[in-house]
């Protein structure tokens, strides 16, 4: 059987997609089981490839930054290893970027709002040296646990089962953000949330009550040997970074 493929994806400081969106790209690729490495910079990424290649690795390149910089990595990856999948990430399906991305040395194309089991059949497809059979079992991957928010909000369920009781600040937290469409929200956001929790006798929480709040939460994380699936994105808010399992509508843990 092949071995996993590497997924080395170019993916730049100003690249077409936003930080957040790249975050759980990512995230969710690794959910798949797919080792997949990131590099800022062309040369990075071409010493990346030339390593993979060099053991023998079956590695498929993702072009995450702006159009005329994709063109311009496919065109020299496609000169000097012309056997590597090359994967570019597109916003729209105008006919004249996708042919010169093409004419470029580009394999295939993948809108960046697609779902991430689409794209990761696009890359196995991509890989000459990975069967159907492989291609299924890479897809069946796709993560059958996850986190949860169970009686009625109140206990912070792990893939592993583990429980963590919440606090009702921490419960309208988690409720905000797990019940959000990307897992992301504003500190206003937030804040708003948490306020809204509480009755109209407690005094309202301040911005930098939120860094308190996740410190509290990281500690109860801490006590139980898990890594808290919250990454702060500066001076903008916070997202959860775990798979989720829903277990009801968002509102009914309000």
């Amino acid at each position: 059987m092949s071995q996993i493929p590497s997924i080395v994806m170019f993916s730049p400081a100003e690249g077409g997609s936003s930080p957040l969106d790249h975050e759980k790209r990512v995230a969710e690729l690794r959910a798949f089981g797919l080792d997949v490495l990131e590099c800022e910079s062309a040369p990075a990424l071409y010493a990346e490839v030339q390593q993979k290649l060099q053991q023998n690795a079956p590695v498929v390149v993702v072009l995450g930054g702006g159009h005329t910089e994709n063109c311009a990595v496919a065109t020299y990856l496609h000169a000097m290893h012309p056997s590597v999948g090359i994967a570019a990430m597109i916003d729209g399906l105008d006919d004249a970027p996708a042919i010169q991305l093409l004419q470029s040395g580009v394999d295939n194309m993948c809108l960046r709002s697609a779902s991430t089991a689409l794209m990761v059949a696009i890359l196995c497809r991509l890989l000459g040296r990975v069967s159907r059979h492989e291609v299924g079992q890479i897809l069946a991957r796709a993560p059958s646990k996850g986190w949860s928010l169970q009686d009625q909000g109140w206990v912070l369920v792990s893939p592993d089962g583990i429980r963590i009781p919440l606090t009702t600040g921490e419960r309208a937290f988690l409720a905000m953000l797990i019940g959000a469409p990307d897992m992301c929200a504003t500190h206003e956001q937030l804040l708003e949330a948490v306020n809204s929790s509480y009755a109209h006798a407690e005094p309202a929480a301040r911005p930098g009550r939120l860094g308190v709040l996740v410190s509290r939460l990281r500690r109860k994380f801490t006590q139980h040997d898990i890594e808290m699936p919250l990454k702060s994105v500066h001076n903008w808010g916070y997202m959860f970074t775990g798979q989720v399992l829903r277990t009801g509508p968002p509102d009914s843990y309000k």
